[in-house]
């Protein structure tokens, strides 16, 4: 009886143990919009290409909804977009941001990547499935 009652308990640990890695790995975010590869991205490069080093189509990836706090561009770069309006405008133009960074590209007419903007994104207290996830190499 002992065994049994030893075993249930296992189980049900184990179980519960399964649950939150499943939960936590499908709560993970679906792109790999990192800082490494963000540096990675260089002009002459097609958007596709891109795209495949980011893991993700153009968009906004932050945790945050605040969707202006994107742009803290580097100072003297008149042609870089302030706002994620502005980043939407034109479709020779894609960003990809995350909470660890992003980046701004502008195409050639050929398609190929002409201008790069890393953009850095405001710190936030970052969350504690955020910070679990990071422990577990998720």
């Amino acid at each position: 009886m002992k065994h049994k009652r030893l075993l249930l308990i296992l189980g049900c640990l184990m179980s519960v143990l399964l649950a939150g890695y499943v939960t936590l790995r499908l709560s993970a975010p679906r792109h790999r919009i990192t800082a490494d590869n963000i540096q990675a991205i260089r002009a002459g490069m097609t958007a596709k290409e891109v795209e495949e080093i980011l893991g993700a189509p153009p968009g906004y990836y932050c945790s945050r909804k605040d969707e202006e706090v994107i742009a803290v561009i580097a100072p003297g770069c008149l042609e870089a977009p302030t706002t994620t309006m502005e980043l939407e405008r034109t479709s020779d133009r894609k960003f990809w941001v995350s909470d660890e960074g992003g980046i701004w590209i502008r195409l050639r007419e050929d398609g190929k990547v002409a201008t790069v903007i890393r953009l850095s994104v405001p710190n936030a207290e970052e969350t504690f499935l955020a910070k679990l996830r990071r422990w577990l190499g998720m």
